[in-house]
């Protein structure tokens, strides 16, 4: 018996649509999980470096006698920009008199409950006792008047 000529089909079966349209779907939500991933690690990278200058710049503050207000507890900065860090200090007394240790961290709290936070030490010399620009320098002391016959 002779077997009817078939004609071959020129293009892609059903099953082979569906296995590549999965393998599609499959890649493309890999792909927007990774581009949530990476969004998150950028605003971790951008608040880091944001608490990081403004610890800096409290420190600062704090070396040259600027803020005085080395609190237990945080406080909010009070410019626009920053309303969402918050900011503590600690300075001490180092075994040398007239040397000072200030901590300063700052921290920024995200909405999903993670802390992002930047802590900066430095030892520094006590303003009340540094001098500055503005100082008198001491008088050369007067020669000795010679005693009189």
């Amino acid at each position: 018996m002779a077997t009817p000529n078939r004609q071959r089909r020129v293009g892609l079966t059903l099953l082979e649509v569906i296995v590549s349209t999965a393998i599609f779907l499959i890649s493309v939500i890999a792909i927007a999980q990774l581009s949530n991933i990476g969004t998150e690690r950028a605003v971790d990278v951008q608040l880091q470096t944001r608490t990081s200058l403004r610890c800096h710049g409290k420190l600062a503050e704090i070396v040259i006698g600027a803020e005085t207000n080395a609190s237990g507890g945080y406080t909010p900065f009070t410019d626009d920009f920053d309303k969402d860090l918050q900011w503590r200090a600690e300075v001490g007394l180092t075994e040398v008199a007239g040397l000072l240790l200030a901590k300063v961290w700052v921290k920024a709290e995200l909405p999903s409950g993670k802390v992002v936070e930047s802590q900066l030490s430095q030892m520094f010399v006590d303003p009340t006792i540094r001098g500055t620009t503005f100082d008198q320098p001491n008088p050369p002391p007067s020669p000795p008047t010679p005693p009189t016959p």
